[in-house]
């Protein structure tokens, strides 16, 4: 029964379990150097194991020229930003900023910072929808174009947002970037892998994907995708290892996380067109929670992601009653219920990737038992 059954709904973890056959697989490949026995010095070219198999077939999953692995969708913005700072800022062709979606997720600033570019965000609409607003790309852009004399660097989307699961106008942004001639990038930590995605239809030049956020694979890896002529910028090679490329160091995941990739990219295959029926969990969790708890669900409407963010002000009053934050998660847990963040009871965020009906059902029921026994009775051990 579903009592013994553990359900997942932590936001970072849910989309990043790896199927329990493929676990099995990876033993062999434990070990530090596992995948580099027949190398003859690019791993993106290794035919045993198949890595560049694999290449070639998220090259067609993402749609897209050229695909890199790289540890995971932050180092991928890097790799970038870095690779472009010193191509067009250090010559003095465009301005050292990059104009990034307000829901922009800390790991790109730190990319941009690390990169020596300053930041500039585009605004989102107010409480509680935080929408990214696309037009916002139009002004900040020419802004930067007033001060600097030039363009900025690159302008940075978020596809969908970790806080809300805000899907933003990517086409509209594109164009509105594209009209300016800058570059885009895709931050689609929690779209590969969820969902399908085409760079190609995009019209942006990179994209990025993490692994273990929502590939079912372990960690650390993602993936950097490309389309166009800046690859020859970004995958530029060595003048001394002519095989190496620069900006990737040489060689970028090996071992287990790489052959996870490898074995569950057939998986990945068949659960993307599975994508409407994930979005309709999320829609009637979110329904029920906002009829049943009075839990006020932040972000677009209607859903269009499994990642849910509510305010919730039941579960902080109880808080407050029986000076207890962590009530919730306790309670969670007894029910084999984890992935709520301890000791946080104002808001709430989940993912409802790995729930089917059965499990939503008793999800929801489970919060409505805990929040009405403790407005009853105000203790843990009623």
């Amino acid at each position: 029964m579903l009592q013994k059954k553990v359900l997942l709904v932590d936001p970072i973890r849910s989309g990043g379990v790896v199927p329990d056959g493929i676990k099995r697989e990876l033993l062999e490949y434990l070990d530090g150097y596992s995948t580099c026995l027949y190398c003859t010095g690019d791993l993106h070219e290794l035919r045993k194991p198949n890595i560049k198999k694999l290449v070639e077939s998220l090259e067609e999953f993402i749609d897209c020229d050229y695909v890199r692995l790289v540890h995971g969708a932050r180092e991928g913005m890097f790799t970038v930003m870095f690779a472009m700072f010193k191509e067009y800022v250090l010559k003095g062709a465009r301005a050292p900023v990059v104009v990034a979606d307000g829901n922009a997720h800390y790991t790109s600033i730190l990319a941009a910072e690390r990169s020596m570019l300053d930041v500039v965000f585009t605004a989102t609409t107010e409480h509680p929808e935080y929408c990214v607003v696309a037009e916002d790309y139009e002004k900040k852009i020419s802004e930067v174009e007033r001060e600097h004399g030039k363009p900025p660097l690159l302008a940075l989307v978020t596809y969908p947002d970790g806080y809300y699961g805000n899907l933003p106008e990517l086409k509209r942004i594109v164009d509105i970037c594209k009209s300016h001639g800058v570059p885009v990038l895709i931050n689609a930590a929690y779209a590969i892998g969820r969902m399908k995605f085409s760079l190609r239809d995009t019209g942006a030049d990179f994209v990025v994907g993490s692994g273990h956020k929502s590939m079912a694979c372990t960690g650390p890896i993602g993936v950097l995708g490309i389309v166009g002529r800046e690859a020859e910028i970004v995958l530029r090679k060595s003048k001394f290892k002519e095989e190496k490329e620069v900006e990737l160091l040489g060689c970028t995941v090996r071992g287990a996380p790489a052959i996870c990739l490898l074995k569950v990219l057939p998986y990945l295959k068949k659960r993307v067109v599975k994508w409407d029926a994930k979005v309709n969990i999320a829609r009637y969790v979110a329904d029920r929670l906002e009829k049943e708890l009075e839990f006020r669900l932040l972000g677009e409407r209607p859903r269009r992601h499994d990642l849910l963010h509510f305010e919730t002000p039941r579960l902080y009053e109880i808080s407050v009653k029986i000076r207890d934050r962590f009530f919730l998660y306790k309670e969670l847990k007894k029910r084999k219920i984890i992935g709520i963040k301890p000791g946080i009871t104002k808001r709430m965020k989940i993912s409802t990737y790995l729930l089917e009906k059965e499990d939503a059902n008793y999800f929801v029921d489970s919060l409505v038992e805990i929040v009405e026994r403790f407005e009853k009775y105000g203790f843990t051990n009623r």
